[in-house]
C-alpha cells in the first residue's frame, strides 16, 4: 500500500484499482498515513484529478483525520480547559469545511505550499465558526397556539402523505452519490434494520425524581449506533463518525435552509 500511495503522490492521479484494491487504499490512508503525505494525497484529488470517480473518496480519507487534532488545538487556544462539547462542535465545524473544500474547489495560486495552507486554515476557520456561530435553532419561530397556525398559514398533511414524503426521502438519501461507500452502507444498514431495531429512546440519567423532570415527558427516539455497529461489523466509533459525515452532507443537499418538513 505503500507504494500505491507513492506513485499516487509521484504521478498525481489516483490508480486505476479495483473495488477491494480502493477500500483498502481509503481504509490505510484514513487509518496509517502520516501527516504531510495526507495532505499531499488530499492536493492530489483535490488540484490534479478532482474528475476522478472516487476523487471524494480519497480526499477525505486523507483529509478528514486532520479535523480532530486542528479542533482540540483551537480549543485548547481559545478555551483553559475545552469541554467535550467545545470540542465537539469544533471538530463537526472542521469536518464541513474539509467536504466544503473539496465540493467548492476553488482555483489556488501556483505555489508549492498553497493547497496545504488553504485546507488547514479552512479546518481551523470551520472549526471556530461552528462553535461561535451556532444554529441549533435556526429557522425555528415560536408559537403561541399552533392549531391556529395550523389553520391560518399551514397547511397539515395526512399520515399517508407524510408516510409517502418519508420513504421517497430515504429512498434518495440511501442513494444520493455524494456519500462515501461506507456512509452510503451505514444508511442502508439502518433502513434494512427499520426503527424497531436501529432507533430507541433517548436514555436520561437515574438521578433525582423522574417523575417531576420535565424532559422525560417529551422523550424523542434517537439512533441506536450499539445495535447498527453490530449489524455492520464496525465500532460504534465508526457507526458515530458515518452519521456525523452523512448528516452534514444531506443537510447541504436536502435541508440547508432548515424547512424541509414545512409546507406552505
Amino acid at each position: 500500500m505503500f507504494d500505491v500511495v507513492t506513485n499516487l503522490i509521484s504521478k498525481r492521479k489516483i490508480p486505476a484499482l479495483d473495488e477491494l484494491q480502493m477500500e483498502a487504499l481509503l481504509h490505510h490512508l484514513f487509518t496509517a498515513t502520516p501527516r504531510d503525505i495526507r495532505i499531499q494525497v488530499a492536493e492530489v484529488a483535490y488540484r490534479y484529478d478532482h474528475g476522478h470517480p472516487r476523487a471524494m473518496d480519497v480526499f477525505l480519507a486523507a483529509a478528514l483525520p486532520l479535523a480532530e487534532p486542528t479542533a482540540r488545538r483551537r480549543a485548547s487556544r481559545i478555551f483553559v480547559h475545552p469541554s467535550d462539547l467545545q470540542i465537539e462542535l469544533m471538530y463537526g465545524g472542521a469536518v464541513e469545511a474539509v467536504i466544503t473544500v473539496f465540493q467548492t474547489k476553488c482555483t489556488l495560486k501556483p505555489e508549492e505550499d498553497a493547497f496545504r495552507r488553504y485546507l488547514l486554515r479552512s479546518m481551523v476557520l470551520g472549526a471556530v465558526r461552528a462553535y461561535f456561530r451556532r444554529e441549533e435553532n435556526h429557522s425555528i419561530r415560536a408559537a403561541a397556539d399552533l392549531t391556529a397556525l395550523a389553520a391560518t398559514k399551514w397547511r397539515s398533511r395526512t399520515d399517508a402523505e407524510d408516510e409517502i414524503i418519508t420513504w421517497e426521502l430515504l429512498d434518495r438519501v440511501t442513494t444520493f452519490p455524494e456519500l462515501r461507500p461506507p456512509v452510503r452502507a451505514t444508511l442502508e444498514c439502518i433502513r434494512s434494520l427499520g426503527p424497531d431495531h436501529a432507533v430507541k429512546e433517548h436514555a436520561f440519567t437515574a438521578s433525582g425524581d423522574p417523575d417531576a423532570w420535565k424532559r422525560d415527558r417529551c422523550r424523542r427516539p434517537i439512533l441506536n449506533p450499539k445495535v447498527i455497529a453490530q449489524a455492520m461489523g464496525v465500532s460504534k466509533a465508526k457507526v458515530h463518525q458515518y452519521l456525523r459525515e452523512a448528516r452534514i452532507i444531506l443537510r447541504q443537499a436536502f435541508n440547508h435552509d432548515g424547512k424541509l418538513f414545512l409546507t406552505h
